[in-house]
């Protein structure tokens, strides 16, 4: 028995069950079922000659007016609803569809961990500035063999002040995380070691210098294996200052990763334990930075 290539791909969008997709996901996927001349044993009836943006868009007008589909109005363009999708998607699954390399962060990421008890109104997401953003994306492009056609629908979606009806705030990075998987969906967050991290960066993301320090020190020492790691992977000299002082002053936790650290401290500086205060007298010999908090 056979399927219209139409109707083949309205299964394989069922099988996927993901609530949205964009242009770019869907003309990869068609451009597979094409390749395969079949869908689950059953060979493609008038199955496309060639594959294009055209046929693309010839392609969503008919799911379109099957109904399989739906414009997914938080977005102009370019992203679509799977009406018979079992899930909806939270506005983290949604945003992480629309961009591949936004992802949960911060106060936000930090409540996915449990290691708050505040419940941001907003939503916390990061994502690539926007020259490192096409690099990743000429990159990702190149890794799953996409033609030249489809990076004209790789769109670097505007995510809005709302995303199903939940405030949003989209912050950009020249240095983001390599983010994880949250089971079960499309979701993307931070590791727990670099949410961590971004407590020291930018504490007034993830609810005050004094709130962060209070996650350090309740959760810190069960999270130690995750946390140095991510510290020795950063760039950033003040996070390693900062964290060293942290686990080694504050904490007491002995090891050596941690004293090596102490090689990044600069005497005669102005750097500070919160990035937002004003600088303080009271200060750390053995760190080199100022207790402003």
């Amino acid at each position: 028995m056979m399927i219209s290539f139409t109707d083949a791909v309205e299964a394989a969008l069922l099988a996927d069950d993901q609530p949205a997709v964009t242009d770019y996901d869907l003309y990869a996927r068609a451009r597979a079922i094409r390749a395969a001349g079949e869908w689950d044993g059953r060979a493609i009836k008038r199955n496309p000659t060639e594959w294009d943006v055209s046929r693309l868009r010839s392609l969503l007008r008919r799911l379109t007016d099957k109904s399989a589909i739906a414009q997914d109005m938080d977005f102009n363009s370019g992203v679509w609803r799977i009406v018979q999708s079992t899930r909806a998607g939270s506005a983290e699954e949604i945003a992480c569809i629309a961009d591949p390399f936004c992802y949960v962060s911060h106060l936000s990421a930090m409540q996915r961990y449990g290691l708050t008890d505040r419940s941001p109104e907003a939503l916390h997401l990061t994502r690539p500035a926007r020259a490192l953003w096409n690099a990743m994306r000429d990159e990702k492009m190149g890794l799953e063999g996409a033609d030249e056609e489809a990076k004209a629908l790789f769109l670097r979606f505007g995510i809005g002040e709302t995303l199903r009806r939940r405030p949003v705030v989209t912050h950009e990075t020249r240095h983001p995380a390599t983010p994880v998987a949250v089971r079960g969906e499309r979701t993307r967050i931070s590791s727990i070691g670099r949410t961590f991290i971004d407590m020291l960066t930018h504490p007034d993301l993830c609810g005050g210098m004094r709130h962060a320090l209070d996650v350090w020190d309740r959760s810190a020492g069960q999270f130690i294996d995750e946390i140095i790691p991510a510290v020795e992977a950063t760039s950033s000299k003040i996070d390693k200052v900062r964290a060293g002082y942290i686990l080694e002053e504050r904490l007491q936790i002995d090891d050596p990763r941690i004293q090596a650290w102490r090689a990044f401290a600069q005497r005669g500086g102005s750097r500070k334990l919160d990035p937002e205060a004003p600088y303080a007298p009271t200060f750390s010999e053995t760190w080199m930075i100022s207790l402003n908090v």
